[in-house]
């Protein structure tokens, strides 16, 4: 956490949660695990340096280009199913995230 501003009733600091990339959500919750998402978290991992690793929630279009470059590496079906629900899965707990940080203020 960073802090960010100081908050104008209290005199407090406020801590801002930074924002995870969708890389680093499936490296912490599924990397080196087993199961279809820890196959897609593997696979990802095991293509750093090509995958869009720095693509999140907060890009414009980041679904789109990870979806895009899935597609491009002809990934199958079952993947790009799998990865819709880890994206899914993802924005949730990003949003979960910034409304507690939110809510600390």
């Amino acid at each position: 956490m960073r802090c960010t501003e100081l908050h104008p009733c209290k005199n407090i600091h406020v801590m801002e949660v930074p924002i995870m990339t969708f890389y680093g959500y499936m490296k912490r919750n599924y990397y080196n695990k087993e199961g279809r998402k820890a196959d897609l978290a593997n696979d990802m991992a095991g293509d750093e340096a090509e995958f869009p690793t720095h693509v999140g929630i907060k890009d414009r279009d980041g679904h789109g280009v990870i979806r895009g470059y899935l597609e491009s590496c002809q990934a199958c079906d079952a993947c790009l199913e799998v990865f819709e629900e880890c994206w899914e899965e993802y924005e949730k707990c990003e949003k979960s995230r910034s409304n507690k940080s939110s809510s600390r203020r």
